[in-house]
């Protein structure tokens, strides 16, 4: 699991985040604070001894998950260059490379 720090468009204050899913459109993230639906955000997200990867997205929904003080949010991407795109693709390349070694042992 991959870290994130959300951080809405015109606002200052950062959110840190889980991310539990990812794809080439979008992700699923677990926080203690919900987002707001449709808003836009800068996403920073961690990758260990790597510098981390930024891309704009856009909330779709955040639910409450049950018996928790978590909220469940997916996201999509809204990349804003060439350059936030082709990182999001290597870093999804990545993320799934290693769940594929991972299977194979």
């Amino acid at each position: 699991m991959d870290y994130a720090i959300l951080t809405k468009d015109g606002d200052t204050e950062s959110t840190r985040s889980v991310i539990v899913d990812i794809s080439l459109g979008g992700l699923q993230v677990r926080s203690r604070t919900p987002f707001e639906a449709g808003a836009k955000y800068m996403l920073e997200i961690g990758r260990g001894n790597t510098s981390p990867i930024a891309v704009h997205a856009e909330s779709l929904h955040s639910m409450p998950i049950d018996e928790s003080d978590l909220y469940s949010t997916g996201f999509r991407l809204t990349p804003a260059t060439a350059m936030e795109r082709i990182e999001w693709v290597e870093y999804v390349h990545c993320v799934f490379k290693a769940q594929g070694e991972m299977l194979t042992g």
